[in-house]
């Protein structure tokens, strides 16, 4: 772990990736893991464990969300022989689970919830089929729009998880795979509509679906961020008296008016207990502070920030 190599770039014709001496992962923080790196981007086998750290021991098999970008700096990427992340955002995956299956995971599980029930604020997801308070949301409809992606597959999961109705997209080639993405309820039905993106007046299409099902529209969620996709996205929502719409990229400004365009950040400053805009800089100074989870190690509130 001393003698770590990593992968970089130097500029942006930097191709292929040069290789080199990479940070020290032998001194994990109490509440940090290194893991030894099988398939890019994800962090199989845990070498050595912080002595806060409880739920893991040496050896085991896991993914984890490098934040490097956010936090931590190169000693949290990926693109290493072994690499350091935080307990918070690792978790343990069965012995029947290829590595190279898993590495979608953690990007997508976070992109796709910090979407959902931090921006769109949705009900937390159940595993319990009976859930009584699941069934009181089946009036609901959350489109999610491009389900044919890792993480638009997880995002219908959960959003049906949660006991909504899912109204998604996707190309006609994949609405069998995106139906099988949610059990059906006994009866052979399932709680997805899919609707092919391609087809011109889309938009229209969905706004007509929900009102002919008597349906409540609770959010879109655009996991594709191209301009097209959140335009349209932006049309349903404006239809249904505006509100928050979560996109995967940059959206366009002039978006209808009522329609509050956010990037959804994979991991939020304030999502992450100690995770705060002192760690990672600029990009979550409002997050953080808005979520008053603004603290060091110890549990001290680093309060105080003031943001435009």
């Amino acid at each position: 772990m001393q003698n770590n190599q990593v992968a970089f770039i130097l500029a942006a014709d930097n191709s292929p990736l040069r290789v080199g001496p990479g940070p020290d992962q032998s001194r994990p923080a109490a509440d940090e893991v290194v893991i030894q790196v099988a398939a890019v981007a994800i962090n199989p086998s845990e070498w050595k464990v912080g002595g806060e750290v409880r739920r893991f021991k040496a050896g085991d098999r896991v993914i984890g969300h490098c934040s490097g970008l956010l936090y931590g700096g190169a000693k949290h990427g990926g693109f290493q022989n072994f690499t350091t992340l935080r307990e918070a955002v690792t978790a343990p995956i069965p012995d029947a689970a290829r590595f190279e299956d898993a590495v979608v995971l953690p990007l997508a599980i976070s992109t796709a919830s910090v979407g959902l029930f931090d921006d769109l604020k949705l009900r937390l997801p159940s595993a319990d089929p009976v859930d009584e308070q699941k069934e009181k949301h089946r009036d609901e409809a959350v489109l999610i729009w491009g389900t044919a992606s890792s993480m638009g597959s997880v995002a219908v999961q959960l959003a049906a998880a949660a006991g909504y109705r899912v109204i998604t997209t996707a190309s006609a080639k994949n609405h069998d795979y995106v139906r099988a993405l949610t059990p059906d309820d006994g009866g052979g039905r399932r709680h997805v509509a899919v609707f092919d993106y391609h087809r011109p007046g889309v938009a229209g299409d969905i706004i007509d679906d929900i009102k002919a099902r008597g349906l409540t529209f609770a959010g879109a969620y655009d996991c594709v961020g191209l301009e097209e996709s959140t335009r349209t996205c932006a049309e349903v929502v404006h239809a249904f008296g505006g509100g928050v719409l979560p996109s995967v990229l940059w959206p366009p400004r002039d978006l209808p008016s009522g329609v509050e365009a956010r990037v959804v950040n994979a991991i939020r400053p304030g999502t992450v207990a100690g995770l705060c805009a002192e760690d990672v800089g600029d990009w979550g100074v409002a997050d953080a502070a808005r979520a008053g989870d603004c603290r060091d190690g110890a549990g001290e509130d680093r309060g105080g920030v003031e943001f435009a």
